[in-house]
């Protein structure tokens, strides 16, 4: 998110408020539907004031989602004022778009739209914004041809890069945009191996910025290995297919195929790009002619005559006239071992077996592994996926390892659990794996498992139009209450103040967490929201983190920690910020075992890597300790799953009488449904998550959520019934919020409730 599209968001708000005015003036008096549409600008208003560059790309595109919503809600009223007796529109079959791919070739990145089906030509134009993963804007081009591939100017350097792509269309009665994200392409940094010394004289780097047919771009850059100083006394030769190079500040002539270039002089007569000894020049807005730019556009390249190094587009080729010099043989490198992600490992060979010991605490064996140099470590996997790594201890015999785990130290799940050890021997050329036998443990499920309803409660009292509750008047259905948010003013610092509402003492509200216990109610804090962005960049970090929560929880008396993080909270990587919440966990389980622990990813977080891996690597690592997981079933536009029964066409939360079913079965199975009836379309990162800990968190009603939310409690009725003919049977729901929930009537509570209880 930068500046210009706060800026744009803030500036169309302005032109929706500028029509309502208008509008308020036709009315005699102020009507319902005017103040309802005035309570959701309020709304629209606070949200566009905290807006910010710190803020998630998700509400952003949650406001986006709203500020449409109010502007067509106005353009129908006026249209209702204008034209009492509006001609009936034909029904609006919204466009869907399969996948846009971005493709990076010679650091220009290029996009394509494929799989679009518009019916009734309602697509007008389609803007891409090339973005950097951290969504920063780097070039923007909008076309109305919708299928073709469109091409960005900008020479990328090394780093990740994704496409927003925002198809605009005519709606009912106004114009709609439906976006859709591009996947994460990386650009890797140029390995460039120096000549050893002695050899040639210099090295010269030919780079193209555009290539077309008969033409290209390109900067030329030369390093130079002696200590010789050229002055501006040097030629650059190579043979080349081009017809021509031109550039104002140099002299190039072609004589046959082969070009040269010397040194330009400006009006005082002086040269351009001196060389001195062991020096280097870069000469940028090279315009080549007569041939489009590849590998092939220079070899024998010479100073003065003198053999160099020639690197095209960072890949070394024909580096001079002059044959090579025999090198001396070099031992190759050991390869490197990667354990994959999940099994099974192709080409592995089976080795011996390992097992349980009697009362089943125990996985034992002992391993022979037909490799004179095994690697220090090896890979336990549970369920298929690789949850473990431990340090190799060998017995006496080389080629003999020792497993000796207890089954609690192991990462299992409620149920049946498989268990595959992998190991890797090494020679000086290859890597060969070695799987152990699959051994099954069951894990029985926790005492007093039962159904849940989570809701959130915010502490700040009440969002939008909405009304500060009560923590004890919550009602007694949501078994769970979740105090929302243990927030960072310093982007470090833990910090939790139920005295921002204005409504309750520090005091008060400990008694109170108190008194909901006694009755029965979990009473659990969040981290994180809108405002919780931390950034955990150190070990030191890490301890201020972690040591904070965990005051703030033993201060109140919560018997919770619940994560809604954020990805911006892994701003420098996961690994400290994960640690933290696993050892949090772990030192209050070790007083209470049934302290909760549950979070609330966004479907974003869940998919795909395009959005951090935060949330990823948290599920990996601690999916064992985990007591409820509510993803978020919302503000999720441009985000969605294919369904199961290979249409191919991706759903997402606009359609919750589906997402709903879907997405639940997408999560328990891990992966996506099949894309026009082939393979799985994307397996999921964070592997299979268990019915028994998942939860279903959908928004109380309209205005809780930009998209994903609905006042018909009827989809989610069936949705649930959907999941159960299906044969699933998931841990409950959660909702934001309870104060949304009060100001809706109760109406999610009193839906859903009755499914569970």
């Amino acid at each position: 998110m930068n500046t210009l599209e706060i800026q744009n968001i803030k500036s169309h708000f302005s032109n929706v408020l500028n029509h309502y005015n208008n509008l308020k003036r036709k009315f005699v008096e102020t009507s319902s539907e005017l103040e309802s549409l005035n309570i959701q600008l309020i709304e629209l208003k606070n949200k566009i004031n905290t807006l910010n560059m710190e803020s998630s790309i998700i509400y952003f595109f949650e406001i986006k989602e709203i500020l449409s919503s109010v502007e067509k809600n106005i353009f129908d009223l006026d249209g209702e004022i204008d034209n009492p007796n509006p001609p009936v529109e034909p029904e609006v079959i919204l466009p869907t778009i399969q996948t846009v791919q971005l493709s990076i070739n010679n650091k220009i990145a290029s996009v394509i739209s494929t799989g679009i089906s518009d019916i009734q030509n309602r697509i007008t134009q389609v803007t891409y914004i090339l973005k950097t993963n951290v969504r920063n804007v780097i070039e923007q081009k909008t076309t109305t041809s919708l299928t073709e591939t469109v091409s960005f100017n900008t020479v990328l350097t090394p780093g990740d890069y994704i496409v927003e792509a925002i198809f605009s269309y005519r709606g009912a009665q106004s114009l709609e945009q439906i976006i859709k994200m591009s996947n994460v392409v990386t650009l890797e940094e140029e390995e460039i191996i120096p000549p050893p010394p002695g050899d040639k004289v210099a090295t010269l780097k030919f780079t193209s910025t555009q290539s077309w047919d008969n033409g290209f771009s390109g900067s030329l850059e030369l390093i130079s290995h002696t200590n010789e100083d050229f002055g501006g006394n040097w030629e650059i030769s190579f043979d080349s297919p081009a017809t021509g190079l031109s550039q104002w500040q140099i002299n190039a002539s072609k004589s046959g195929n082969r070009i040269a270039i010397t040194s330009g002089s400006d009006w005082s007569g002086a040269k351009h790009f001196n060389l001195g000894p062991k020096g280097s020049f870069t000469i940028d807005g090279i315009n080549g002619t007569g041939a489009p730019f590849n590998k092939n556009i220079a070899s024998n390249a010479t100073l003065n005559n003198k053999p160099v190094t020639l690197i095209i587009n960072g890949e070394n080729v024909d580096g001079g006239t002059n044959p090579e010099p025999p090198q001396p043989p070099v031992d190759p490198e050991t390869p490197v071992v990667n354990f994959p992600e999940r099994l099974p490992i192709n080409g592995a060979i089976d080795v011996e077996t390992i097992y349980l010991n009697g009362d089943k605490t125990q996985l034992l064996g002992t391993v022979s592994i037909p490799n004179s140099n095994i690697h220090n470590e090896y890979a336990i996997y549970v369920n298929g996926f690789k949850s473990l790594i431990k340090p190799v201890e060998m017995t006496r015999r080389a080629s003999m390892v020792n497993v000796s785990l207890p089954v609690n130290s192991l990462p299992l799940l409620t149920g049946n659990n498989t268990i595959q050890l992998a190991f890797a021997g090494t020679s000086s050329t290859a890597v060969t794996y070695y799987q152990t036998n699959t051994v099954n443990i069951e894990k029985q499920p926790v005492a007093g498992s039962k159904k849940t309803l989570v809701g959130y409660w915010s502490s700040w009292g009440g969002n939008g139009p909405t009304s500060y509750i009560d923590l004890e008047a919550t009602p007694a259905e949501y078994d769970t209450i979740v105090v929302s948010f243990i927030e960072a003013p310093d982007h470090l610092t833990p910090v939790f103040d139920p005295e921002a509402s204005k409504q309750v003492t520090k005091a008060q509200f400990k008694e109170k967490v108190a008194r909901m216990k006694a009755k029965g109610h979990n009473v659990i804090i969040a981290i994180g929201g809108q405002n919780g962005v931390f950034h955990i960049k150190s070990e030191s970090d890490k301890q201020i983190f972690k040591n904070g929560v965990i005051n703030i929880i033993e201060e109140y008396g919560f018997n919770g920690f619940d994560i809604d993080l954020e990805g911006q909270s892994a701003q420098n990587g996961t690994t400290y910020v994960v640690d933290a919440i696993k050892e949090i966990i772990e030192y209050f389980r070790a007083k209470d075992p049934n302290f909760i622990y549950s979070m609330a990813p966004e479907v974003a977080y869940l998919i795909s890597t395009g959005f951090g891996t935060l949330y990823i690597d948290l599920i990996k690592k601690t999916k064992h300790l985990i007591t409820t997981i509510h993803p978020q079933y919302y503000n999720a536009p441009g985000t969605g799953v294919y369904p199961f029964d290979g249409s191919g066409v991706v759903i997402d939360c606009k359609n919750q009488a589906r997402f709903i079913p879907e997405f639940t079965e997408a999560l328990i199975k891990g992966h996506d449904g099949p894309a026009w009836g082939g393979e799985y379309a994307q397996l999921f990162p964070i592997g299979p998550i268990p019915q028994e800990i998942l939860a279903i968190g959908l928004p109380s009603g309209v205005g809780a959520a930009g998209t994903g939310a609905i006042n018909d409690m009827n989809v989610f009725v069936e949705a649930w019934r959907e999941l159960q003919r299906k044969g699933y049977d998931v841990k409950g729901f959660m909702t934001w919020s309870i104060d949304w929930d009060a100001y809706h009537n109760w109406q999610f509570k009193n839906a859903v409730a009755p499914l569970i209880k």
